[in-house]
């Protein structure tokens, strides 16, 4: 059973030398365990002090965790060291029921004692008394000597340790308000360093936007001073700039899809259009500061892209005005708008094919997006090829290439794919115009292809690629004609040989087509029909019975030249 002496009440006999002996040894050892600020010396040296004032054999120290609602061992003397850290739930062992009453309690047995924590029954303890750490009114832990020798501790002792416990919980409370200053002058001092730090950096990143050192100059200062991989992106993800903090290229590795960690990617933003992505490689979260510098960082980059934006602004106006001048033929000489084109970096001494584009709906897509499609579409092709919005469409001066199967077509194809994956099948309408040698030959080719695509639209051929050759001078007259009407006259104009093929499977139309095409020479005609030049004069004579005209007429070969024509744009070919 558990005995108890309450401090408040000591009972000391100033005739007991030995006793007096302890009281002053407990005053000196007291007066040097308030003089450390050390926590962890002062729990040492109150434990050790006191197992060698009341002779004990060993002893420990534990303090109260009363959020977590934790007993844990602090420091011990003549224990093993691995006991520090040790836990146990408040409620069991001495030292809970020491706190609870407030009083120094003891026990001559622990082991028999029935509140004993259990989970050190591993331990010998025989005689164990326990005070409780008490300042200001609060319990903070108590203090607890064991003795294994057979020694019991009693009244006299209790009142010895309650009176060292007492100057005990003052000095662990002084030691751990010293700690606490010290711990919050190094918080003040580190917080301190880094704001001069996070000063120096964005200091460092505005002279990077000052000296126009762009995206890159802002990732380089961003991976030093972080300690990360930084890239730099624009709204669809294309790379603009990356930098590592050892200088080399281990940033691309932020743009594997099978990276272990994803990177941290925060939006850049240019007014409310998002105009790029930051991404930093994500060892561990950012800290405020670090925060902080990113988004300076993020500030910064959204700079360089308004400037970047702002001067392509510039260029693509003076390109445009330029490309309009070029295709209207306004400027006063082929050296002064070659010139012009070149300060865009452009050679108009060099060959180029016009291509003339007309997208609708628009839904997808406003007129400067287009631009931008089609001009990185074709710089796939070209990096010289010149790109610009004129009256309503989009031109494109492309550079002639050498190279087999890299045409104009081909060119037309390809935009043609790249913007209806965008803006919906059917939607993109692009003619071919001859090509253009020279500044003086852009306007007539420009105005021959612009008539070829308002045909091709005004016909219903929305969604197709045609050369202004393909519709020759016959664009004219299929201009000012109503699709209704054009496709009566051709229909009309063809139908005995359109019938005739149909109930006989003949082949009347295709010959006659070759024909007209070869300049109504029967031999040329056999050769691209892979028939003989008998069956050619045979199909000839039976054509001029059917339409009861002879094809020798001039007129009658206009009318079905244009009665071809017109079914080729109407019916695709």
């Amino acid at each position: 059973m558990a005995r108890s002496l309450d401090p408040e009440t000591p009972q000391l006999d100033p005739a007991d030398r030995r006793r007096s002996a302890q009281v002053e040894r407990l005053l000196a050892t007291a007066e040097r365990v308030t003089e450390s600020l050390d926590l962890e010396t002062v729990l040492s040296a109150i434990v050790e002090d006191a197992r060698v004032l009341l002779e004990a054999d060993s002893g420990d120290v534990l303090l109260w965790d009363k959020e977590g609602g934790r007993l844990r061992v602090v420091a011990v003397s003549q224990r093993p060291t691995e006991l520090v850290g040790f836990e146990m739930p408040f409620g069991q062992g001495l030292s809970t029921q020491a706190i609870v009453q407030r009083a120094t309690i003891w026990v001559d047995d622990y082991r028999a004692y029935p509140n004993r924590c259990t989970e050190l029954d591993q331990y010998v303890f025989g005689s164990v008394i326990c005070a409780p750490l008490i300042f200001r009114g609060e319990a903070i832990g108590a203090l607890n000597l064991h003795a294994t020798d057979g020694r019991r501790f009693g009244e006299d002792d209790a009142t010895l340790l309650g009176t060292f416990a007492g100057h005990a919980a003052l000095a662990i409370d002084h030691a751990r308000r010293f700690e606490n200053e010290v711990r919050l002058r190094e918080a003040l001092a580190e917080t301190n360093d880094e704001l001069n730090r996070s000063l120096t950096v964005q200091q460092q990143l505005a002279e990077q936007v000052l000296m126009d050192a762009g995206p890159g100059g802002i990732a380089e200062v961003l991976a030093a001073n972080l300690d990360r991989r930084v890239v730099i992106q624009d709204h669809i993800h294309r790379v603009i700039a990356g930098a590592s903090p050892d200088g080399s290229d281990d940033w691309r590795t932020l743009l594997d899809d099978g990276a272990s960690v994803e990177p941290l990617s925060m939006p850049v933003r240019v007014g409310r259009d998002l105009a790029g992505h930051l991404l930093l490689s994500a060892a561990h979260d950012l800290g405020p500061i670090d925060r902080a510098l990113v988004d300076v960082a993020v500030t910064g980059v959204a700079l360089e892209f308004a400037k970047i934006r702002a001067t392509l602004e510039v260029e693509e106006r003076l390109r445009g005005e330029a490309i309009a001048d070029l295709l209207s033929g306004t400027f006063p000489s082929e050296a002064a708008i070659a010139a012009r084109a070149a300060r865009l970096g452009h050679d108009l001494g060099r060959p180029h094919d016009l291509l003339v584009i007309d997208v609708e709906p628009m839904d997808a897509l406003d007129e400067g997006q287009l631009v931008a499609l089609i001009r990185e579409r074709a710089a796939t092709k070209s990096r010289r090829n010149l790109v610009a919005s004129v009256g309503g469409a989009v031109v494109v001066l492309a550079r002639r290439s050498e190279r087999r199967g890299q045409g104009p077509r081909r060119l037309a194809d390809d935009l043609k794919v790249a913007i209806e994956a965008v803006t919906g099948p059917g939607t993109a309408t692009i003619a071919m115009g001859r090509p253009c040698d020279r500044p003086a030959d852009y306007a007539a080719a420009f105005t021959a292809t612009r008539e070829a695509l308002d045909v091709m639209v005004k016909l219903g051929r929305r969604g197709t690629v045609v050369g202004d050759r393909e519709l020759g001078p016959y664009a004219l007259l299929l201009q000012s004609s109503s699709r209704e009407g054009l496709e009566a006259f051709a229909r009309t104009t063809l139908a005995p040989i359109l019938d005739h093929d149909g109930r006989h499977r003949s082949e009347l139309a295709p010959t006659l087509r070759v024909y007209l095409e070869e300049d109504r020479v029967q031999r040329r005609t056999a050769a691209r029909t892979f028939t003989h030049v008998n069956t050619v004069a045979y199909r000839i004579g039976r054509i001029e019975h059917l339409l009861g005209r002879s094809l020798g007429d001039p007129a009658t070969v206009f009318d079905l030249t244009l009665a071809f024509r017109i079914l080729d744009v109407v019916d695709g070919g």
